[in-house]
């Protein structure tokens, strides 16, 4: 006589690996339920009912998962058993006990009965008894996933409040983190009117422009704006299309095809479709080429992309934040930016202020920053001394908010004491505060660093009769070179960068930093 299969329910020896419910037999006393019983017992605990109130009695007192019926022969009575073949005990099974599981045996199988309910299993009265006990243990297995999974669902009616409740604050948590709140800046600061546009601008779902100066923070923002908007809770990509080649960006935004392009050995998902309901970033848009131009404007007026190598359009629904250090007008009248680009992405245009002309804001600054680097290295520093603070404030900063998380590094890793003091300070920083600063303030810093005097003195034809350091020698050279070539080219910045080999940004902030031209006005 055969055991029952292996599997979850049972061992290799065919005994139960796990507490189960009984196995509940009722009907006519066959030869083949007394074998069964005999495999069964001491694996399975095993219960008789010769007829259905008895089965019905021990349903409500016992746990019971399996009922076993094997119904009379076709023709024959019920023999006052309860079970006949129209199904009305079956139809109770089912309502009173759903979890419970049924083998039903009767002469011809599925054909001979009715419609039964889905927790019933039909046999064959003449099947072998190898089938019978595999049934029993997919029965028994089937009975076991129910009662999990109405477990489940009754935890999940039970925690689903809590559970909503978090994750409404977790997510209004991630929204003030990643909102305009990151932007440090003081009462008056001139990114509080921005900020305030900007927020109105995130709550409308359409492209946003965010210009400005290297270092001065167009990625936070376009956070900050993403966090602010409808889609916060949707996924936010950045990337940087001037660090790629073109081909490689179409690759990196659209995705592409296995074998589109030499080395694509696998087929790649693009920013854009991952980004889906999302918000992009495409930072440095200005040093894209018109073909990468051109695929852009067309997602952004229909919403579509097509892999590299593909023939399959596919529709998404994204928003695009692009940003830039270049003047975009500048950039479509020289030809190199197209012009219906352009005007789609300044529907909601954002200039951010360089730190020169926020100084109020450099102190919260660097006290934040300061807080931030000390924690990722691990050190405690108590703060900055006073004079330190005065040359931060006073510095012209081009690099911005980079160049002054770098400085606050740079001090935090020189450190010895408690609070950073101005000697941990680049020496172009004390030497442009002390150059600077009111003749009254200069005994209360530190005095630039002397030229040496045992080396040979250095000519200058121009400025033979000034003193000072090799580099205020070198600034005063620099500032005449400056503003030779800018009256050179009558005041036009664009054409006097280009002679000195620099960009239009690193012209304008040496300008600024040395008062040159600001009285022509600011012609291109």
């Amino acid at each position: 006589m055969s055991t029952l299969v292996e599997g979850p329910l049972f061992d290799g020896r065919g005994v139960a690996s796990e507490s189960l419910p009984s196995v509940l037999v009722v009907g006519v006393a066959s030869e083949r339920i007394d074998s069964l019983e005999g495999v069964t017992q001491g694996r399975l605990e095993c219960l008789r009912a010769t007829h259905w109130e008895e089965a019905r009695a021990l349903l409500v007192s016992e746990w019971v998962g399996l009922v076993i019926v094997e119904l009379a022969h076709e023709g024959d009575a019920a023999r006052g058993t309860g079970l006949s073949h129209d199904g009305g005990w079956a139809r109770e099974l089912a309502h009173r006990w759903p979890e419970v599981q049924c083998l039903v045996i009767a002469d011809h199988g599925p054909t001979s009965v009715g419609d039964w309910p889905e927790a019933f299993h039909l046999l064959c009265r003449r099947s072998p008894v190898e089938v019978v006990a595999r049934t029993i243990d997919v029965a028994l297995r089937q009975y076991q996933l129910e009662r999990e999974c109405r477990r489940l669902r009754a935890e999940r009616a039970l925690y689903q409040p809590t559970v909503q409740a978090r994750l409404a604050a977790h997510r209004r948590r991630m929204r003030e983190a990643g909102g305009f709140e990151t932007i440090i800046r003081a009462p008056g600061s001139p990114l509080e009117p921005l900020c305030d546009m900007a927020a109105r601008i995130a709550g409308f779902d359409v492209p946003v422009l965010v210009t400005g100066e290297s270092g001065t923070g167009k990625e936070l923002m376009a956070r900050a704006i993403h966090a602010s908007s409808l889609r916060s809770e949707m996924p936010f990509y950045a990337l940087d299309c001037g660090a790629v080649t073109d081909e490689l960006l179409e690759s990196e935004l659209f995705g592409h095809c296995k074998g589109a392009f030499t080395g694509a050995s696998s087929s790649r998902v693009g920013l854009l479709e991952r980004a889906h309901e999302g918000t992009l970033l495409l930072d440095e848009i200005g040093d894209t080429s018109s073909a990468f131009q051109l695929r852009l404007l067309r997602f952004l007026q229909e919403g579509e992309v097509r892999p590299v190598g593909s023939n399959e359009v596919r529709q998404l629904d994204v928003r695009v934040i692009a940003a830039t250090n270049r003047d975009l007008m500048a950039e479509v009248a020289a030809g190199r930016f197209r012009e219906d680009l352009y005007h789609r992405l300044t529907v909601a245009p954002v200039q951010l202020p360089p730190l020169r002309e926020r100084a109020c804001d450099i102190s919260a600054l660097a006290e934040v920053l300061l807080a931030q680097i000390a924690s990722r290295h691990g050190v405690r520093v108590g703060g900055f001394t006073d004079a330190a603070m005065a040359c931060l404030c006073a510095y012209t900063w081009p690099g911005n908010v980079r160049e002054l998380e770098n400085q606050i590094t740079r001090m935090v890793m020189l450190a010895t004491g408690e609070k950073l003091g101005v000697e941990l300070l680049a020496p172009h920083l004390r030497t442009d505060e002390w150059r600077q600063a009111p003749v009254e303030r200069r005994q209360d810093l530190p005095e630039p660093p002397k030229a040496n005097t045992t080396a040979d003195p250095v000519e200058d034809d121009e400025d033979d009769e000034d003193a000072g350091t090799l580099r205020e020698r070198v600034e005063r050279l620099e500032a005449s070179c400056l503003a030779r070539a800018l009256e050179r080219h009558g005041g036009n910045k664009s054409r006097t960068a280009s002679e000195l080999g620099l960009s239009r940004i690193g012209l304008r902030a040496k300008l600024q930093r040395y008062g040159i031209g600001e009285a022509a006005g600011d012609p291109e």
